[in-house]
Formats: structure tokens, sequence, C-alpha cells
């Protein structure tokens, strides 16, 4: 409001929003603030996938390097092909199995979860239970050469199963 030279008063223009105007403000707030959470939710779970796929990615190849480790202590005790089912070494028959990191046995495939330590190691006895589980398969390729070490780290996440599968092969070095 102000006054003219008159003296009388003179209303300004309409200032303010009308209520048409503040609608259409809040419903354009509304569609950008839906639009950048769906982004960070997206992001969130792309990142979680990744990192549980990193995970699984570095379970799974440590499964490949404790049964090469089976054969290698084999080879470092002097015993002749254990790893590929001499009686006189630590016998790595055809099959499915787990094992942990700080074992030299394999044990049966007893589709069990890993269990994760306040250290960050993974195992079966001990910690919180992951996602994740780990299937490791041998099979022979050619009797007394070959064998063929397959890992197969699996878990469910957001309605659908994910794996992770490393494969290696083993030869007789004597």
């Amino acid at each position: 409001m102000s006054i003219n030279m008159t003296g009388k008063l003179k209303f300004a223009e309409q200032a303010g929003m009308t209520l048409i105007e503040a609608l259409v403000a809040v419903f354009i707030f509304g569609v950008a603030m839906t639009a950048i959470f769906s982004v960070t939710v997206s992001n969130s779970n792309t990142a979680n996938l990744v990192k549980n796929s990193y995970i699984a990615s570095g379970l799974a190849q440590e499964g490949v390097e404790l049964v090469r480790n089976l054969r290698d202590g084999d080879w470092i005790a002097s015993r002749s092909f254990g790893a590929f089912g001499d009686p006189g070494g630590s016998v790595i028959p055809d099959g499915d199995y787990q094992i942990q990191w700080d074992s030299n046995l394999l044990s049966a495939y007893s589709d069990n979860y890993l269990k994760k330590t306040t250290d960050g190691l993974y195992n079966y006895v001990s910690g919180n239970q992951t996602l994740f589980k780990r299937k490791i398969r041998v099979t022979t390729i050619v009797p007394g050469v070959e064998k063929k070490i397959a890992v197969d780290v699996t878990w469910y996440e957001r309605g659908s199963s994910r794996a992770v599968t490393v494969e290696d092969h083993l030869y007789n070095w004597w």
C-alpha cells in the first residue's frame, strides 16, 4: 500500500502468489524430490550389489587357492600326486566340498552359510552369519594329470539368487 500525491491510499499491484501458483511450485518441488530420492535409492542398491559381488569373488578365489594349497602341501611333503587320488597324499577326490581359510581338509558340502568374525575372516564355525554359501566342485579331467576346481559362491539379494563362479585347473607337478 502506498500514498499518492493526493494523499489517498493506493494499493500496490498484487505482490504475493496465488493459490494456483503455490500448488504448481509444490508440485514441481515434489517431482524434483522424487527424482532425487529415486536416483539415491537406485545408487544405493547398485552399490550394495557391487559390494556383495566383490566379496563373493574374493570368497570364490579363496576357495580355489585353498584347494591349490592342499595340492601344494602334498608336493612339499613329497607325497606323490596325492592331490589326485594317490593314497599317499591328501586325497582330493571328485565331489562337492566346503573349506575355510584355516583348514587343511576338505569337508563334504553341507549347504552352510559362511560366517564373518569381528576381524573380518570368513568361516563356518563362529561369527555372524552372512548371505554367502560356497561350494567347491572337484572334477577329474584327465586321470592322474588334471583336475578341474570350480567354486560357486551364491547369495540371495533383493528377491533373486546371485552367483559368482571361479574355475581353475590343477595339474600333476611330478
